[in-house]
């Protein structure tokens, strides 16, 4: 319960990346839209204890857009010669796919995208209407639009291994309307499809607390160790 309240921290400006030092390969972890490292902070504890580094990187995504984000997360990432794989969480996913585009060399492994809006947000869509919502999500919050997600933001190549991971708890029910049947309460299952991923699979969580799942979990730590 005490890191689930963690993970609600917003970003603040003195959060630095954190480093969990251990003998396997590295993974770093990408939160989303107004959350902090600290939501990805368990994960990163849980994936240590499998032996894995774990480098959890904070970024400013709501006063930034997508690009200077994704600057600021490939300055973060220290050169290694371990295999590097990632776990995103929601924007954080799209964060990625900017990387992989334009940083391809610290993409080494595998990645876990965690309720990704792989075809953009319905949601931002609707905030993009009104001036309190364009300054709740900001620059870069405004780029997941389902306009702008389909048309600028690059897809993976088809050798680059990616699965999804989205939730179809309904808790959140203000935006029910405008999500249709499966959705986990922000993102539809059909909206986190992306060209070239090798699965998408699905667990009974809401999307903000999706990342301390305990199956959501274990289908991570399967598909990075190889058993899935």
């Amino acid at each position: 319960m005490i890191r689930k309240l963690l993970s609600l921290i917003p970003p603040m400006p003195w959060h630095q990346p954190k480093i969990r030092v251990a003998p396997g390969d590295r993974v770093i972890l990408l939160h989303g839209l107004w959350r902090s490292h600290w939501a990805m902070d368990g994960l990163a504890v849980s994936l240590n204890k499998q032996g894995y580094e774990t480098l959890n990187i904070p970024y400013p995504s709501f006063r930034k857009t997508l690009d200077q984000i994704t600057d600021d997360v490939r300055e973060a990432i220290a050169p290694s010669q371990k295999t590097t794989h990632y776990v995103t969480h929601s924007m954080g996913g799209i964060i990625f796919r900017c990387l992989a585009h334009r940083f391809p060399e610290v993409v080494t492994g595998k990645t876990v995208m965690l309720a990704p809006p792989n075809q953009g947000s319905e949601i931002i869509d609707w905030l993009s209407d009104s001036l309190w919502g364009r300054l709740l999500v900001g620059p870069g919050g405004l780029e997941l639009s389902t306009e702008n997600i389909r048309q600028q933001i690059p897809a993976f190549k088809n050798d680059h291994p990616v699965a999804v991971i989205m939730g179809t708890s309904k808790r959140i029910r203000i935006f029910e309307s405008m999500l249709g049947e499966a959705h986990d309460g922000i993102v539809t299952v059909e909206g986190g499809y992306i060209k070239g991923m090798k699965k998408l699979q699905t667990v009974p969580a809401g999307h903000t607390m999706i990342m301390h799942h305990q199956e959501a979990q274990q289908q991570i730590f399967d598909y990075l160790s190889g058993q899935d």
